[in-house]
């Protein structure tokens, strides 16, 4: 038996192939449904509009032609949908049908019988917009035992322009850092963070990302004297003065810093309007070290004030 199957075998496959074939041919001349996904399109945006809601991306369509015509188009993806905006406002709405769907030539005579999903699209539309926001740096921060931040933290750049539709622009206030975590610090930071993006995808950043740096220094300690006390806000009939005229104080701060600091550098004051209903009394000064310092153990810790009318 096996003899008689092997007996011009290659005619036989010659004949099953024809018969696939006409076979084939038979079933894919006659006429069927299907249904299909094709894309969705935007075109005509007015100049100085953006969309603003989001839109589908595909639409489902229920198609009829013949079974060759329907494999050619699911082969080739010759199907689509445009949403021509032009000439629209602030809002236009689209009712999909047959009509809508647009296919290529190598469809054949494949016809679009309905849009099963989405029936209709509203697109809303706004006014293109960009503004400069500010940077928030989300950075946790913690330098080892004997060291310090010194001046604020620096950004660069430490704004970003957004841009988008209107809407969601305004609706921002700053733009976030990436959250990091620093921990026992004992030289500068340096480092480059990571934007977060809006959660919109119609909002852009125009840069992704920005550089932040704090100076960081070893605490030393620096003893001045004869910081002169001062009086504010004196009446001009009056000359006040203070007893001591001088104050001696520690500050406490980065090494680097410290090393630029003259005594004319700390302010030291008390306010007349605040101490002129008890002359004979002690009354503390306000001391204002440069920014990023320190101090402590101010000697003395009050002083009197001597009213002399000129």
């Amino acid at each position: 038996m096996s003899l008689s199957i092997q007996h011009n075998y290659k005619i036989k496959i010659v004949a099953l192939v024809m018969a696939i074939f006409i076979w084939f041919f038979v079933v894919t001349e006659k006429d069927y449904e299907n249904l299909i996904d094709v894309p969705i399109s935007v075109v005509n945006v007015p100049d100085g509009k953006i969309i603003l809601n989001r839109l589908p991306h595909r639409a489902r369509v229920r198609v009829k032609g013949s079974g060759k015509d329907l494999i050619a188009l699911g082969v080739g993806g010759g199907a689509g949908i445009d949403l021509d905006l032009s000439g629209a406002g602030m809002a236009k709405t689209f009712l999909l049908g047959p009509k809508d769907v647009f296919l290529s030539r190598t469809s054949g005579n494949t016809q679009p019988i309905e849009v099963v999903m989405p029936d209709s699209i509203l697109v809303l539309l706004d006014d293109f917009y960009s503004r400069r926001m500010p940077i928030n740096p989300n950075i946790s921060v913690s330098v080892a035992p004997g060291f310090a931040t010194v001046n604020d933290m620096m950004l660069s750049p430490d704004s970003v322009l957004v841009s988008g539709p209107r809407t969601l622009v305004n609706g921002l206030s700053q733009i976030e850092t990436v959250p990091k975590s620093f921990s026992d610090l004992k030289f500068d930071l340096d480092e480059t963070c990571a934007l977060v993006p809006p959660e919109s995808d119609y909002l852009e950043l125009a840069k992704k990302e920005t550089q932040i740096f704090w100076d960081v220094q070893q605490l030393i300690e620096l003893s001045v004297s004869g910081v002169p006390v001062q009086v504010r806000n004196v009446p001009r009939h009056l000359s006040v003065y203070v007893v001591p005229s001088t104050v001696s104080l520690v500050l406490v701060g980065g090494g680097d810093l410290l090393a630029r600091i003259d005594r004319k550098d700390i302010v030291a004051y008390i306010d007349y309007q605040r101490a002129k209903d008890a002359p004979g009394s002690a009354h503390s000064a306000v001391i204002e070290p440069p920014e990023g310092v320190f101090h402590r153990d101010a000697n003395p810790t009050t002083f009197k004030l001597v009213f002399e009318r000129k």
